[in-house]
């Protein structure tokens, strides 16, 4: 690395005093006997090679005196000579000190690190509960994908959770799925420290061909195996120095170990139950049948691994679970089936009253203008004048009485619809202790009748509602007309009729 060409072209170090990098600072000092005064080329270099967005800064001490400090500013060049004057005044025996110090910043979930011995380092000063503590911190935005990119590092490492390589690439995210699990786990679980936590098993089960140290790919592996546990037995309590955990299966199981010794054995067997249970399916079924096998399969050296070939006999045993069972779940497909269709004839039920409310009140309104048209027809020309300014008046009362009539049928079939929405919703609910979402999803075939039930409402409610309004406005303008040519047709001559009279 360009820190390590640059300690050596100088002189030769006495030893390394620090050299240490976290997610914020990267420092490395070494100490030497003499050197070899860097040129101010040299140290410039070094402020290249550093990230931009960072911020470097190059120390240069003798024994314990006070440091020449030099940035990449305007002050560079008085830096410089402040150095040149503090290496003159060297003497032997006195111990030359430089160090590189570096303070990180990070974007978009993107960590830079400037040495992967140094990464590898920090993840194994952790202990298992300080780790999935600090990776479920607020350092880092846990709605996307963490990236962890190391200068030296060969190759890629990838999971749920974290991208670690030398250069950036984007990766595709699924992270809708994350909050659902953590609450299946929690919510089917009793662990002490789960709920606290950010961080599913899965996000320390890399893939890839990257290089990693051993000690540092065991730290991960042992955080995701006790987070597996955790997942699928019932009682799990995580401290710094030991890990307790309860198995209720065939057999009841309850061991506290070291945490430290939590052995990584069966790590693949533990991830293919855990993928099998939460990935789909009833989750409690499969827990149930889960914790049954594996008390039968845990070794009794408090050691959690497994003996035979779990993962297959608990698919096999599923099975003859499902065949038990398809019966009961057919029984109640059918009677959910049978609800769906009566949520039918409901939907049918209260748009047809809506209908007939609008037929039996236009129906009246024309039956009843039409006798005011015959009786106009047949009246005298005494009462000519008043009767067409009293029956102009009743129509309009009718009209208004069948327009205040069409809002409550309105109002009525929105609380209809209303309370069909929340019965539908209560219907879905009361199934969830027998069946899946998914499975309740899919007898329902995602909501699709419900969806068109409501759409035929909405459909129902805007066509009779525009419908009812025409019909309203045509009488209204038959009336207005009505009143308008019978007030202008004239008289007969032998009979002086009243002015019209209004009220």
């Amino acid at each position: 690395m360009w820190y390590h060409d640059f300690f050596n072209s100088i002189g030769t170090p006495n030893e390394i005093e620090i050299f240490e990098e976290d997610f914020n600072e990267f420092t490395i000092e070494y100490s030497y006997p003499t050197i070899l005064l860097p040129t101010e080329e040299t140290i410039k270099n070094i402020f290249a090679e550093v990230k931009n967005s960072d911020i470097c800064s190059f120390y240069l001490s003798i024994d314990h005196g006070e440091s020449v400090v030099i940035k990449d500013d305007n002050n560079f060049s008085l830096s410089f000579n402040d150095l040149n004057n503090l290496l003159s005044s060297h003497e032997e025996g006195e111990k030359i000190n430089i160090k590189i110090n570096i303070y990180k910043t990070s974007t978009d979930n993107q960590f830079h690190f400037y040495s992967k011995d140094c990464f590898f380092n920090y993840i194994k000063s952790f202990d298992s509960v300080s780790l999935a503590n600090f990776f479920s911190s607020s350092v880092f935005d846990h709605t996307s994908k963490i990236y962890i990119l190391i200068n030296d590092f060969v190759g890629t490492l990838n999971s749920s959770k974290f991208f670690i390589a030398a250069q950036y690439q984007a990766e595709e995210e699924d992270y809708g799925y994350r909050e659902k699990r953590i609450n299946n786990i929690i919510s089917n679980n009793h662990s002490s420290f789960f709920a606290k936590l950010k961080v599913l098993p899965e996000d320390f089960i890399f893939s890839g061909n990257g290089e990693i140290e051993l000690l540092a790919l065991e730290q991960f592996q042992r955080l995701a195996k006790i987070l597996l546990i955790a997942s699928i037995f019932d009682i799990t309590d995580l401290t710094k120095e030991s890990f307790y955990y309860k198995l209720n299966g065939y057999k009841s199981i309850s061991e506290s170990i070291n945490t430290a010794n939590v052995n990584i054995k069966n790590l693949d067997d533990f991830y293919n139950i855990y993928l099998w249970i939460y990935n789909s399916g009833n989750i409690l079924d499969k827990l149930g049948l889960a914790r049954n096998l594996i008390s039968l399969h845990l070794k009794k050296d408090s050691s959690l691994e497994l003996e035979g070939d779990v993962f297959e006999s608990l698919k096999s045993s599923y099975k003859v679970y499902e065949k038990q069972n398809v019966k009961q779940y057919i029984e109640v497909r059918n009677k959910m089936s049978d609800q769906i269709s009566d949520y039918g004839k409901r939907v049918a039920s209260f748009t047809d009253n809506f209908a007939n409310g609008f037929q039996k009140s236009a129906l009246s309104l024309v039956t009843f203008f039409s006798s005011l048209i015959v009786t106009r027809i047949l009246a005298t020309p005494k009462n000519n004048s008043d009767f067409i300014m009293y029956s102009t008046l009743i129509t309009l009362v009718f009209l208004g009485i069948t327009l205040v009539y069409m809002i409550i049928s309105r109002f009525e079939l929105s609380e209809q619809e209303s309370r069909f929405k929340k019965s539908y919703s209560d219907f879905k609910k009361r199934y969830t202790d027998l069946l899946t979402e998914e499975d309740i999803a899919r007898i329902l075939n995602n909501d699709e009748e419900h969806n068109s039930d409501l759409l035929y409402i909405t459909k129902k409610r805007k066509w009779y509602t525009t419908l009812w309004i025409l019909v309203l406005a045509l009488i209204l303008i038959a009336t207005i007309v009505y009143y308008l040519y019978g007030n202008a047709t004239p008289p007969f001559q032998d009979d002086k009729l009243p002015s019209p009279k209004f009220i």
